[in-house]
């Protein structure tokens, strides 16, 4: 009999009417230093930070770490969102 390989199932699970997410082990989250806390009566907190999905083979995704300055266009307001600056003064 082979030894058999430990492999963290992760479930996906609904986040809204059209979004779905995947669970991911706290332990490792921590690891990252993505969470602390939660743990005797801790609070749960958890670090704000973006991450990547990436589908790069049928049925294989990727989770990546990234920063806003891997997509600074994702990160910048439209200049639609910004309040009118008038062009002459009274």
């Amino acid at each position: 009999m082979g030894l058999g390989v430990v492999m963290a199932m992760n479930q996906l699970v609904s986040i809204g009417g059209t979004s779905v997410g995947v669970t991911l082990p706290m332990d490792e989250l921590r690891d990252e230093q993505l969470v602390s806390g939660g743990t005797n009566g801790e609070p749960l907190e958890i670090e704000e930070t973006l991450l990547r999905v990436e589908r790069f083979d049928r049925g294989a995704w990727q989770v990546v770490r990234t920063d806003e300055h891997d997509f600074p266009a994702y990160m910048e307001r439209p200049a639609f969102c910004q309040q009118a600056q008038p062009t002459v003064e009274a």
